[in-house]
């Protein structure tokens, strides 16, 4: 009786909505002081209706059931989007997660896993994560949120189970993943991060990135970051990107680069940039080799590209895509984000280019007594035009 009394006596809307967790595709929503919230599943592809439907109020709740643990939280509901007529059905029992990542400096990594009553029983983590103090990690400008059809894919792999490590992999895609949502003013839920991504991983957000491209009919604009290993194939000298999981002995574990260009290019888009902060020559960080790899680098054959798409890279033929020990970052993505600081995103890709080309063949001279020089290629769709496009 007391619960029946409490469901018809209750506001069945939702009060307001914590930011969208796109890697476990879930919103944290309330509903009020007395019930809580709720973790709703809600695929990455249906955010933006779902985003118009809660600020207009047409998000629909029946059949809400509710349980008693000291106070009322929801047990299972039917949240229907009434611009779309879509259906997400909420079970306590199937309660997804929401995870918060809080970026401070000097601080050892924390994770805090709290089983929030309020949110029916789902996971609600709290991360606390190390950047670390190089200058571009700290005063990273903030812009207005305004590149709204502006998706981004971050991949930055550190740990492989087989291979040696990339060293600051994880710190290149945190603080990049910081400048696209601040200085790019790119919303969060457009931007899926990866740390240490799997094979399995990989695909998902490749494939997940080419929907987003198709759904929005040649109106999307699109980032692809990758930090870790490349590989070559010593047969056909073709090139791949090495999930944490992979092995450089088979090329079956890897993700070939002919097929990301294929898959970013295969339906219209406004633009597509690609950045690799890795090599492809067996070479790694640290100036060792992949685990397969031969003491002989292999130059690896320039790669297709088609449509509206750029891709920055940051070696040219044989050459090892070298860390910036001082700044805890590689030497590309330093130079990245050294100049997206100085012009706070508002950077034409010829500028951009020519500053990392330039600052990166300079240090890695200076700090590694090697070359290495990045390189900008384009499809020849966009060879005349591609310098004047601006990152923001």
């Amino acid at each position: 009786v007391l619960k029946k009394e409490k469901i018809m006596s209750t506001k069945w809307n939702f009060t307001n909505s914590e930011n969208y967790d796109a890697d476990n595709e879930s919103y944290l929503l309330s509903i009020g002081t007395e019930i809580g919230s709720i973790v709703l599943k809600v695929p990455a592809i249906d955010v933006g209706n779902f985003d118009k439907a809660l600020a207009e109020g047409k998000l629909k709740i029946t059949k809400p059931d509710l349980t008693y643990n000291e106070k009322w939280v929801v047990k299972s509901l039917i949240v229907t989007n009434l611009l779309t007529n879509k259906i997400y059905k909420y079970n306590s029992k199937d309660a997804g997660q929401f995870e918060i990542t809080q970026f401070n400096f000097n601080f050892e990594n924390k994770e805090l896993v709290i089983n929030r009553e309020d949110a029916g029983g789902g996971n609600v983590i709290i991360k606390t994560q190390n950047i670390g103090t190089s200058d571009v990690d700290l005063n990273i400008p903030t812009n207005p949120q305004s590149n709204i059809k502006t998706f981004v894919v971050i991949i930055a792999n550190e740990n492989y189970s087989r291979e040696v490590k990339v060293q600051y992999a994880l710190n290149d895609g945190k603080v990049f993943r910081e400048y696209c949502e601040k200085t790019l003013g790119i919303p969060a839920k457009n931007i899926h991060f990866s740390q240490d991504a799997t094979f399995g991983t990989m695909k998902s957000e490749i494939k997940w990135i080419s929907d987003v491209i198709s759904a929005y009919s040649g109106q999307a604009k699109v980032i692809f970051y990758y930090a870790g290993h490349g590989m070559p194939n010593e047969t056909d000298k073709s090139a791949y990107l090495l999930p944490v999981d992979g092995f450089s002995g088979d090329y079956e574990t890897a993700i070939k680069l002919d097929d990301l260009y294929s898959k970013l290019s295969s339906n219209p888009s406004q633009q597509v940039t690609v950045f690799l902060d890795a090599c492809f020559s067996g070479s790694v960080r640290d100036n060792g080799m992949l685990a397969s790899a031969r003491s002989v680098k292999i130059k690896p054959n320039t790669n297709t590209i088609n449509g509206n798409m750029v891709v920055f890279s940051a070696t040219t033929g044989e050459e090892t895509a070298f860390p910036y020990k001082e700044k805890q970052h590689g030497l590309f993505t330093y130079f990245l984000l050294k100049k997206l600081q100085e012009t706070k995103g508002d950077v034409s890709y010829e500028s951009l280019s020519n500053y990392i080309i330039q600052n990166v063949k300079q240090q890695s001279v200076v700090v590694n007594q090697k070359s290495q020089t990045p390189q900008v290629n384009t499809s020849l769709e966009i060879l005349d035009k591609w310098k004047t496009i601006k990152m923001n």
